[in-house]
């Protein structure tokens, strides 16, 4: 490391401090680097600093409430705060761009919001090669301090990490040790006290109000003195000399009043309490020192923030009326063990953050903060649609036997395994009002940091431990910031193990993790690739070369198939035909109309689910369909049918609607990351009829669906939707994907119809599971594997009697069909 920028502001001195302890850092780990520092509020040209002191001053002092709207608006008015953010940020790269080039740094820190802003888009230009590290030196981050185009963000404790990515969900945040001197550390305060001639047994209080000494410190000081004759308060006024000789023309012998000192740490070391009303430098050299802090009529704006934060951290009491800072004192004073609580909490903070060391060697070796990138409109309708409630996300369960020397398969092998799952280096950030819903890569997460594992023998018996795995897995939902989770259970009867992946919806659809899956168990390369960046002028292209989307793709020769009916024909006859078939199936969607309605007695309630598994005879469901002359997706489809016909009883409609989602994934698109689905709304027969009657008219119904188009109809409505503005898009993908129009999800996967073994452990059966909809209570995931044909039912906890009985329905209904 050869040249290190850092960018500060001469606005008090806590951004400045914080520049000082980097420059230390520095110092410690690269010894010959040279340091340069730049004032951002000077590289804005003349005046320009002297001015923005003078209007902060201002705001704190004279127009408190104009400061605290504006630090407000910037956090609650989304479009408000992304103009602001750009207008600085244009303004403030521009001026930083000369200054940086000139330098040509191999690391760049930041310590003050305006500088990180420039920097960010210098970066986002491509003009700013070298890592960006932005400490927000202030306990509450705000948007002005927290830019995705920044490599790495540091914050000042736990709490304020998702305050942070509230303002930057794409930002890469980290929790940093306090950026204060070396010399604010624990230390002996019977010794600091002699050095500084401080009385050993007063109750010592430091009070520092920045370097600039807002606040009403005169009335600080009376509540103090008031509060205990033991109490001894030591008021530090930095550059306030008019406030310095106030407090010493005060006729109090106990109290002790100074100026600027070069001696702050040994007075925080010597300090029980140090009392502020900003939280900035002092709160965090406080912090560093492990020194409970008392939060007193916080100022406005970020003064109240970082207090909130604090409190809500156990680091900090927090007083704003008259007389409650000398209750507090009070307090303290007779629960000694209070006081002793939250110097521990500061110390311990002060132990488990990153030191500055290592997080500035973070931003040198490891892989920089990715771009994000826009998510297309298929997969941002997973994210636009779920709710606490109805959580949208996919997966599969993989049933292992053990090895040929007997034992079961180890969690070596079934991270091998879950490193394919597509989606696992994401990060999914679901946008706003303003802000469409982007991805972005985490390069540094791997398959052992999303799988756990559980031991539940000895020898449970199978159907038993899986069953009990899956409720208690699959109901605590996947998030956007980590949308993988993996489970392996081992401890099964006979050596038998099982492997459980949940993923975002929004990451990507069924045909890719079983894909995936299998590609890796079999040791072909199983990368699932990121989409290409959807592009405004593609639609119409991507409409016009559209494959045929078939039902699961359950067919082996799926892809041959599709490739056949998308031969060009002389004269573009294709295209025209494609075109013409979109038109019928936008007219079979407009005029279908609301679904018929289910009277499901229970509403969805929760995030917790039951699900039931079963299977069929591979062999025999082939035979099956063969001899009535259908399709076996047709086949199973109807067997569903069955069920819910026999489950609603009396109160079964004559039809059903179904949504069936449809692979229209082809080569191109077979391993890439995202949901490559239409689906057909299929009006089910549910009403009383003969099993083959049923086969043969959910067939017919199918085929007309299909015919008429309806899978690519419903995925261009979807990416027609993608079009509109970001508000717009989110309240429609929510009115279409709900219970009004389908009452049940039906899917079925293509699986593997050869053995796929995984070191050794022969992956005996896989089962997908399916998410709900809104208003939708029940789904069925369907799937060829090897020998078997998978069922699983998806219920809400509430209606687990009813999965039960749906997943016997099928079985029964095939064994009638023979």
């Amino acid at each position: 490391m050869e040249r290190v920028l850092i960018v500060s502001a001469d606005m008090g001195e806590g951004h400045n401090a914080t520049g000082r302890a980097l420059e230390g850092a520095v110092r410690q780990r690269w010894p010959d680097a040279t340091v340069r520092w730049i004032d951002a509020l000077e590289a804005l040209g003349p005046g320009f600093g002297p001015l923005f002191r003078r209007i902060y001053v201002a705001n704190v002092e004279t127009t408190p409430w104009l400061y605290e709207f504006f630090y407000r608006a910037i956090g609650r008015i989304a479009w408000f705060a992304a103009a602001s953010r750009w207008c600085t940020a244009v303004w403030c790269g521009r001026r930083l761009a000369k200054p940086v080039a000139r330098f040509a740094p191999d690391l760049v820190l930041s310590t003050y919001p305006m500088g990180t802003a420039g920097l960010a888009w210098l970066r986002r230009r491509g003009r700013l090669d070298a890592p960006i590290g932005a400490w927000v030196s202030d306990f509450a981050p705000h948007p002005f301090w927290v830019y995705g185009s920044a490599d790495l963000t540091m914050v000042m404790h736990d709490v304020a990490v998702e305050p942070a990515l509230r303002c930057s969900p794409a930002a890469h945040v980290g929790v940093s040790a306090p950026p204060v001197r070396a010399q604010f550390r624990p230390g002996d305060r019977t010794g600091a006290r002699q050095h500084l001639d401080l009385p050993p047994d007063a109750f010592v209080a430091l009070v520092s109000c920045g370097s600039l000494g807002f606040g009403d410190v005169e009335e600080t000081v009376h509540e103090l003195l008031a509060a205990d004759p033991d109490v001894l308060p030591v008021v530090v006024c930095g550059r306030n000399e008019a406030l310095a000789q106030r407090l010493r023309a005060l006729p109090e012998p106990r109290l002790r009043v100074l100026g600027w000192t070069d001696e702050m740490a040994r007075y925080t070391i010597a300090s029980d309490v140090v009392v502020t009303n900003a939280g900035g430098a002092t709160g965090l050299e406080a912090l560093a020192c492990g020194r409970p802090l008392l939060m007193h009529r916080p100022i406005a704006a970020h003064g109240r923030a970082n207090a909130a934060l604090m409190a809500a951290a156990g680091l900090a009491l927090v007083s704003e009326k008259d007389g409650e800072l000398t209750a507090t004192v009070r307090a303290l004073l007779s629960e000694p063990e209070r006081l002793k609580a939250m110097a521990e909490a500061a110390a311990r903070h002060s132990e488990t953050a990153t030191p500055l060391v290592r997080a500035l060697e973070s931003l040198v070796s490891e892989a920089r903060n990715p771009a994000p990138r826009r998510l297309r409109a298929e997969d941002s309708l997973f994210l636009h649609v779920a709710t606490p409630e109805v959580p949208q996300q996919v997966g599969a369960v993989l049933l292992f036997d053990p090895k040929a020397d007997g034992s079961p398969v180890t969690r070596a092998d079934a991270e091998h395994l879950v490193s394919a799952t597509p989606g696992l280096r994401a990060r999914l950030l679901p946008g706003s009002g303003l802000w469409r819903p982007k991805w972005q890569e985490d390069p540094a997460r791997s398959a052992a940091d999303v799988l756990t594992d559980v031991q539940v023998g000895p020898d449970a018996e199978l159907d038993t431990a899986v069953t009990e795995a899956m409720d208690e897995f699959f109901s605590v939902a996947v998030t956007p910031e980590h949308p993988v989770r993996a489970r392996l259970v081992t401890g099964i009867e006979g050596g038998q193990g099982a492997l459980l992946i949940a993923l975002h919806h929004a990451a990507s659809d069924g045909i890719a993790v079983i894909s995936a899956l299998v590609g890796q168990a079999r040791g072909k390369v199983a990368v699932v690739a990121p989409p290409p960046a959807p592009r405004r002028r593609d639609f119409l292209r991507r409409l016009r070369s559209w494959r045929e989307p078939v039902p699961g793709g359950g067919d082996r020769n799926f892809l041959r198939r599709v490739r056949a009916r998308t031969e060009p024909a002389p004269g573009g006859g294709v295209r025209r035909g494609a075109a013409a078939e979109l038109a019928r199936g936008v007219w079979a969607l407009a005029k279908a109309g609301a679904a018929p309605r289910v009277r499901w007695e229970k509403r969805i309630d929760g995030p917790r689910r039951h699900y039931v598994r079963a299977h069929l005879a591979a062999p025999q469901v082939r035979a099956a369909a063969r001899r009535i002359g259908v399709p076996t997706t047709d086949l199973v489809l109807a067997l569903v049918a069955e069920a819910l016909h026999r489950e609603l009883a009396a109160d079964a409609p004559e039809r059903m609607r179904v949504l069936i989602p449809m692979s229209i994934r082809d080569t191109g698109t077979f391993r890439q990351l995202g949901n490559h689905t239409g689906a057909a709304s299929v009006d089910l027969p549910t009403g009383p009829m003969p099993l083959p009657d049923r086969v043969r008219a959910t067939h017919e119904l199918l085929a007309a669906q299909v015919g008429r188009g309806a899978p690519r109809a419903g995925n261009a409505v979807v990416r027609v939707l993608g079009v509109l503005p970001p508000w717009l898009h989110h309240r429609l993908a929510r009115l279409v994907y709900r219970g009004t129009w389908f009452s049940v999800i039906a899917s079925v996967l293509p699986g593997a119809r050869a053995p796929v073994v995984l070191n050794g452990a022969r992956v005996r059966t896989v089962y997908p599971v399916l998410s709900l909809a809104p208003g939708v209570p029940v789904a069925v995931g369907l799937m060829t594997w090897a020998d078997r044909f998978t069922v699983c039912v998806t219920v809400p906890a509430g209606h687990s009697a009813r999965g039960d009985r749906l997943a016997a329905a099928v079985t029964e209904a095939f064994d009638r069909l023979g």
